[in-house]
């Protein structure tokens, strides 16, 4: 399954950096009361890996810690617990998302006025890349991408944003960076998700818009006819594995035509998203 502009899950698997994070505030925290904000602080972290983490909690977790420290030594790592606590938020609540998105954007800002240690620097640089894009932002993205590739840690974490900084590429049109960074990817973390979906990535040359995947033919030549009486260049796409068929619409050469066509269909084809 390809990873989209509106399918793909925000929240990273960044278990065990969270982990490792976790650790390091508890070092800090030292011999603390047991319910101190330091105590929390940490509990908080390790509650990131959960299934359903409680944004709410997590973020009163961080403002304790920052209110009682500032400028504390896991200030920056409040920050990024914060941050990461707000995105994951904005996920849920459609009204709020944008005000979250910003506040988390500048949260991870200040963590990094904190001159956070290397590898949470390089986390805090892909929280800010993974909201610029989301908000469309791929340019911008990509170069906060690239900043904190360097100084992750773990190779869960390398291949998320290599992969991703693939597919700023592909929406800024640099096709064949892109397919460098999905080769990467498959080259040097191979049989991982992130692999898969860079194989599935690799070759495109253009956009289109996905209606809907349909396993029934009559359905799907409905769809078809009807995109094309709104004068659209719709075809429909034979995926045998799968037994079903994607009716498209383009293709587009940039991802700007491609995003408009998808905004303007959306109100009938409520699942369309454009691929790559």
């Amino acid at each position: 399954m390809r990873d989209t502009e509106h399918a793909v899950n925000r929240r990273w698997a960044f278990a065990g950096a969270v982990a490792a994070m976790a650790s390091l505030v508890m070092m800090v925290a030292g011999c603390a009361a047991p319910n101190g904000p330091k105590e929390k602080l940490a509990a908080a972290y390790s509650q990131l890996e959960s299934p359903n983490p409680d944004s709410e909690q997590i973020i009163a977790a961080a403002d304790e810690y920052l209110q009682a420290n500032p400028n504390g030594p896991a200030a920056a790592d409040a920050l990024y617990l914060r941050g990461r606590a707000l995105e994951a938020r904005a996920q849920h609540d459609v009204n709020m998302a944008a005000k979250d998105s910003a506040d988390a954007y500048n949260d991870y800002s200040q963590a990094l006025a904190q001159k956070p240690r290397p590898g949470l620097e390089g986390l805090i640089h892909v929280g800010m890349g993974n909201i610029l894009y989301f908000q469309d932002h791929y340019a911008a993205a990509l170069t906060e991408f690239g900043s904190g590739y360097e100084k992750l840690e773990r190779d869960n974490d390398k291949a998320w944003t290599l992969y991703r900084m693939g597919l700023c590429a592909q929406r800024l049109g640099n096709w064949t960076e892109a397919d460098k960074d999905f080769a990467m990817v498959e080259q040097a973390y191979p049989n991982t998700v992130q692999a898969k979906r860079s194989a599935e990535h690799q070759g495109a040359r253009n956009f289109w818009v996905q209606a809907g995947t349909y396993a029934n033919p009559a359905t799907a030549e409905a769809a078809e006819r009807a995109l094309k009486k709104e004068g659209l260049p719709a075809q429909r796409f034979q995926d045998n594995a799968r037994h079903v068929q994607y009716v498209r619409v383009g293709p587009f050469s940039n991802y700007e035509t491609a995003a408009g066509t998808r905004q303007k269909i959306l109100g009938t084809y409520r699942d369309a998203i454009v691929i790559p």
